[in-house]
């Protein structure tokens, strides 16, 4: 079974290119971002809209109403069955997205987790230095590899220890994928740094003038509360700062500015570890094609 995989840095273009696959062969898109699950966070996540999933399907959006944590593993279990009913139907499954944990999870798979008590997040979440601290003791190679700005997935790295005695890097050794009959065909875009800086910066001024703010506040309104994991998310996490009157508008606007292009350098870093996959710039429609073919 073949799977198409379109990852790259946010703002890259992933969705333009792979609605431009499925205009030349029979295909549906299955997003791979973990915020664009959650149904009403439209404007900040990008969401494709509806008349273009009308035309080609997409699936993974909109499918948590709630408030409830997903994990990348219930993601991976979820795609994985799309992605096969997908193949079944003789339709091209097209993985498109950012969130590279989750996309390795459908990939690879993830260690499976033991009970690690009530609060634990919420624990590290409050002590960020000792999480830092106690990560890079535990898994220095893992540590360097991801930065030290990445709490969730430092986090995920404590759960894993702290659960079963082994550290990443020893839990990735251990794990099966959800997908064993696929072969994914892996293709990230590239863009000048320029460039890519570029379409961050006109794609965020563009979501406020789009009314990021007021679905915040519609968010609010409807009672989903401000620790709901969305709001975690940059853009989400920037603008409710503003509507709680923590920041102003300006420097809401600066840092979801300067928070996407950390989070940009960041997927570029992972991408760049990670092995089979074939670097491709945004127009390369035919390229892709070739190899699916």
């Amino acid at each position: 079974m073949k799977v198409l995989a379109i990852v790259g840095p946010t703002g890259s273009g992933k969705s333009e290119l792979a609605l431009k696959i499925a205009e030349r062969v029979p295909a549906e898109i299955i997003s791979c971002d973990s915020v664009q699950l959650y149904r009403g966070f439209d404007i900040g996540t990008d969401k494709v809209p509806e008349e273009v999933r009308r035309r080609v399907p997409h699936h993974m959006i909109d499918v948590i109403p709630g408030c409830r944590r997903f994990s990348a593993a219930e993601y991976a279990k979820m795609a994985a069955e799309v992605i096969r009913e997908v193949h079944r139907r003789g339709r091209l499954p097209v993985v498109v997205g950012g969130t590279l944990l989750y996309f390795r999870a459908l990939e690879r798979g993830l260690f499976p987790l033991g009970p690690v008590g009530e609060g634990f997040r919420k624990k590290w979440h409050e002590h960020p230095e000792e999480l830092r601290r106690r990560s890079m003791e535990l898994d220095p190679s893992y540590y360097v590899k991801i930065g030290p700005n990445d709490g969730k997935r430092m986090i995920r790295l404590m759960e894993i220890f702290y659960s079963s005695g082994k550290n990443m890097s020893e839990a990735v050794e251990l794990t099966s994928p959800p997908l064993p009959e696929a072969k994914f065909l892996k293709f990230a875009l590239k863009l000048p740094r320029e460039e890519l800086y570029r379409r961050i910066e006109r794609r965020t001024e563009e979501m406020f003038k789009k009314g990021l703010v007021e679905e915040v506040r519609r968010l609010l309104a409807l009672g989903y509360p401000p620790d709901c994991p969305p709001f975690e998310a940059i853009g989400y996490k920037e603008a409710l700062a503003f509507v709680r009157g923590e920041i102003d508008l300006e420097t809401a606007v600066r840092l979801v500015k300067k928070h996407t292009k950390e989070y940009a350098r960041r997927q570029l870093m992972w991408l760049r570890r990670e092995e089979g996959i074939i670097w491709i710039k945004p127009g390369e429609v035919q390229r892709i094609l070739e190899e699916v073919h």
